[in-house]
């Protein structure tokens, strides 16, 4: 599968906005799209650069002043979405997809087990794809000749 495939059929809109923007319109595009990063584009619509929550987090860090009476409590999302060790990778994957985020802890008998991250997923099934095809390729080279049967 290509890139093109994909994207083809996100049906998504690409959200951005122009260097010029107010971080403030970053943020409200973000919560109100619920995505986690935005491209910045030129007003020729030429790619510049890429704003991710991340980045949010940095220029936050540099600026603490401003924020710093906020607490965690005031920020975080109270009970969120878990999975439990026994979860199969599909079960967690549309977990993830169908409420659009990227990290679930995983939770055992209401104990806090670990954290799985979407980057945890891909490589769990870019994993699993290279042995698949590792198999494919073994089981093709040793396909019993039908000349010599």
């Amino acid at each position: 599968m290509k890139v093109r495939s994909i994207t083809k059929n996100k049906g998504k809109p690409v959200i951005g906005l122009s260097p010029s923007d107010s971080l403030d319109k970053a943020v409200n595009l973000m919560m109100e799209h619920r995505i986690g990063s935005l491209v910045v584009t030129d007003y020729d619509g030429h790619l510049v650069g890429i704003l991710s929550e991340r980045d949010l987090l940095n220029i936050l860090h540099q600026k603490h002043a401003m924020w710093s009476p906020v607490t965690v409590a005031d920020a975080m999302t109270p009970e969120p979405y878990v999975c439990e060790p026994d979860n199969t990778l599909e079960e967690v994957m549309n977990i993830m997809v169908d409420n659009n985020i990227r990290h679930l802890p995983v939770v055992y008998k209401a104990k806090l087990e670990g954290m799985l991250s979407i980057t945890d997923i891909v490589e769990e099934l870019l994993k699993k794809a290279k042995f698949e095809n590792k198999l494919l390729k073994n089981y093709i080279q040793n396909w019993p000749d039908a000349e010599h049967e």
